[in-house]
Parts: C-alpha cells; structure tokens; sequence
C-alpha cells in the first residue's frame, strides 16, 4: 500500500458512530433488521454495518487456556469453576505414579502442586501475548485493581516519611515559622517525592527496555512498524507489565487529585431549628446529606491536570484493547522522561530553594520541549495522522479504520493541546520571576503564591523587628514591633493602669 487511503467512497465517521449506538441498542430487542425495517437503501451510507471490533484482532488466552494448552488431556473436561480442583486433583493423583526425579527445565517437579506457581510465572512473565496484554480483560482487570491498592498501601507507608523528611528540611531551612505556616506544602512535598521516584524508575526502565525497539529507531520510516503487521503484534510480558503498571500509576494519580480537591461531608438530611420566639414551635428543613466542597489543598490547575488524567486512562485503555500498544509505549515515555524534572522543580519550590528551583525550572522547560512539544506532535502524532492507515494492509475491515481512528486523533490531539498550554504557564512563571525575583507555581496556586509571600514577608519583618526593638526610638518601636509582639505589652500597661 503507497500513499494515502482513499476513504471517499466510506461513510463519514458520524454516520458509522450514529449506526453502531442504534446497533448497539438494537441488539437486546432483537431488532437488529431495522435497516430493512426502514427500507433504507444498500447504497445509503446508513447501510454500512461496522464489524464488532474484537472478532477481527487476536485472542489472548486466559491462564487457564494456557494451561489448558500445555495439560489438554487433564483439563479439557473441567469447568472454570472448579478449575484449581482440577488441578491438584490432577498433579496430586499423578504424584503416585511419577518419578521425583523427572523436573522440567527449570529444576521444578512439574508433578507437584507447587508446579501451578511455576506454571503462573511463566504465564506471566514468560508467555508474550497473553490476557494480560488486554486491559479489557478480567485478568488483566483483575491484576490492575491488585496493582492500584498495592500502589496506595505503599502510598500510605512512604508519603508520611517522605512529608517528614520535608518538614525537617524546611525548619532547617526556614525555621520553626514557615513549618507551622505551610502544613499543606509539607503534605504536597511527600506526594512529589513520591512522584519523582516512580518517574524516575520507570523512565530508566523505559529507557532500557525500549533502547532497540525498532519504532524508537533514528530512521525516518521507523515509526511504520507501529503498524505494518498489525494487529498482529506480539505483547511481550515487558510490555504487558509496563503497560499495568501504568495504568494503576494513573488510576491512582486521578483519585489522589480527587482526593487532595475536594471534602466530603456526611449530614444529617433533617436539620432542626429550634425558634425562641414564644408559641412558635421548631422547625425542620431538608438539606442534602452529602455536601462537597472545594479543598485547601486542590491545585491551581485542576481543570487542566483532571482532563488530562481522563484523557491518558481513555488512551490506556483504548490502545490496549485496539493491540495499539507500541504507540501506546511511545506516548507514556515520552510523558514520563518530561516528568522528572517537574517533579523536581516543584519539590524545590516547595522548600522555597530559588536557584535550584530555576535550574530544575530551566531543565523542564527544555526537555518539555523536546518530548511533549516536539516529539509528541511532530513525530508521534504525525505518524497516527499520516501513517495510520497501514493497519488495515493486512485485513483489518477499512469500516474499523474508519470508525475508531478519531478517537486516537481527539485524544492525542486534545493532550498536545494541554501541554501547550502549561507551556504558556511555565513562561508566565519565568516571567514572573524576570519582574519580581519570585518563583509562584501557578499549577499549585492560580493566582500566585501571594499567602506564602505575604507569610516570608511577615516573618522577615518579624525578625528585623526583634533585632532592631532595643536600639529603635520609641516612635519608631511601635511601627517596627509586629501586633503578636505588642499585644501582651498593651495588655500589661492595662492592668497597671486599672
């Protein structure tokens, strides 16, 4: 296949979108015939039936067609729900009959009961194309729901050490003053440590994993194996995990942002009100039992940071499902590399380091440059828009190119969109600190940082206040002293008085 696709005999994507949701409802009422049923013509583009999705990509076995496929005479007969009955029934009665000394290349006794862990380990991180490799799977959703609350057990152990290291560094910094004013930076910094160690680990990962794959090669046609053999693509197990570990990573993220944005309180839905007026008796008004409310510790750019998380789940899962994980891959290293030094910006203003936190800021802003601006758009996204149509050369209906390719175009484009316009942010923030010689994170507070500067300034004059009060004039004391200081002298001179 050369060139573009010619698409113009197809119906419009809106048309095949409008189709497959009356299909889609249709199908419970057994009232799938309704094109017949309205006489529409075969040469209408309301005639188009688009095939289902999954009948025309590759099934991934389950573990127990794995080992359906490696003990077909055992478990051919057995059912799903008596499916590890089976199994030690099975290994256990064969026991008697085996020599212990017959193991399996690895050294295990295959005979054995034991020999299900070795069989899950090899399925999981041996066998390429598994269920695993689908995030629409029960096992794959299974997996991911494990990997989400162990993401948050450890979440819930690391982030109090890590807010405690924080807290240790700024009163060593700043003092006693800045810990007891910003309780909520010191919560935030454990949460960016912990960001920075995920990012970290999984770029060097990625890094090493990806290094010779063939679509990361420095070759202009390099991103053509994205879909040339598609959908035909092996999920190697690295892959697989990689893929999980991601999606829980983002899972998680998108429930932390709610988490930190908003409060949640539980009421009474009848509240009394007692009058005190003589022969009124109380009244009761209904109200809604669940209020919520906005946090103090919701960032400044939630907007941008929540339609950001739905739009990367909707892309992980998507892309799962559609085999599309090579791009995929491409896609979260390039999110993840950029990471890194906002991460460490961010941890650095926290602590109020200028200087270091305008080398973390100049670093970010340069490799923000390069992934998310320019390789993203330039070479990722150009490869869906101009390459894509590759995936139907080898049997995919032309219908499903036409369907769901843009869902990808929306999504991705809608991402480069938002990193966009954090660059806008980032510039105003340099600006920023060009006039006034201040570093505001304007993802964490919209309007600058202007509590946090009013406080620096507060206990600036505080202390300068303290130094100067014995050799101040009398006149100039009371303006220098701050009202904390002067309150207990005042009070002191009325009672001498009274």
């Amino acid at each position: 296949m050369n060139g573009r696709l010619d698409l113009s005999g197809y119906p419009p994507p809106p048309v095949l979108w409008l189709t497959a949701v009356i299909d889609t409802v249709c199908m419970p009422f057994q009232c799938s015939q309704w094109r017949d049923s309205l006489g529409i013509d075969e040469r209408s583009w309301l005639a188009a039936k688009v095939p289902p999705l999954l009948e025309h990509l590759p099934t991934y076995p389950s573990f127990q067609d794995y080992l359906k496929q490696q003990n077909p005479s055992w478990l051919a007969s057995s059912s799903s729900s008596s499916f590890y009955y089976h199994y030690y029934h099975y290994f256990g009665q064969q026991q008697k009959h085996l020599q212990p000394s017959i193991e399996d290349s690895h050294g295990m006794d295959d005979s054995t009961p034991s020999s299900l862990w070795t069989s899950m380990y090899k399925y999981a991180f041996e066998t390429p194309s598994t269920a695993l490799g689908d995030l629409t799977t029960p096992t794959a959703v299974l997996v991911l729901l494990c990997s989400v609350l162990i993401l948050r057990l450890l979440k819930s152990i690391l982030l109090p050490l890590f807010s405690s290291y924080g807290r240790w560094m700024g009163r060593r910094t700043h003092g006693v003053e800045w810990e007891a004013a910003n309780e909520d930076r010191i919560a935030k910094f454990g949460e960016y440590v912990f960001r920075l160690l995920y990012h970290s680990s999984i770029s060097v990962f990625g890094v090493y994993y990806f290094w010779d794959k063939e679509w990361w090669a420095a070759t202009p046609n390099a991103t053509m194996s994205l879909y040339q053999g598609f959908p035909n693509h092996p999920v190697e197990p690295g892959m697989a995990w990689y893929y999980l570990l991601q999606a829980a990573y983002n899972v998680d993220a998108m429930v932390s942002l709610l988490l930190i944005s908003f409060v949640v309180t539980i009421k009474s839905p009848v509240v009394r009100h007692n009058s005190k007026a003589r022969g009124h008796s109380s009244s009761s008004q209904f109200q809604l039992p669940v209020q919520i409310r906005w946090s103090p510790t919701v960032r400044g750019d939630f907007r941008e940071m929540m339609i950001h998380h739905v739009i990367t789940n909707l892309l992980v899962v998507g892309s799962s499902l559609c085999r599309l994980t090579r791009i995929g891959s491409m896609v979260f290293l390039v999110h993840d590399l950029s990471d890194v030094p906002v991460d460490l910006s961010k941890l650095a203003n926290f602590l109020k380091w200028k200087w270091t936190t305008l080398a973390c800021f100049l670093s970010m802003v340069a490799l923000w440059v390069v992934t998310r601006l320019y390789i993203l758009p330039f070479t990722i996204y150009r490869s869906i828009l101009t390459q894509s149509h590759y995936v139907v050369q080898d049997g995919l209906p032309i219908l499903l190119y036409v369907q769901y390719r843009h869902f990808f175009y929306l999504l991705v484009g809608l991402l480069i969109v938002l990193h966009f316009c954090w660059f806008v942010m980032f510039m105003q923030i340099f600006g920023t600190f060009l006039k006034k010689n201040e570093c505001h994170d304007l993802s964490e507070h919209k309007q600058g940082e202007k509590q946090d500067s009013n406080q620096d300034e507060a206990t600036t004059t505080e202390g300068k206040a303290e130094n100067a009060q014995e050799d101040a004039p009398p006149s100039v004391d009371a303006a220098l002293v701050s009202p904390k200081k002067r309150v207990p002298d005042e009070i002191s001179e009325e009672k001498k008085d009274n």
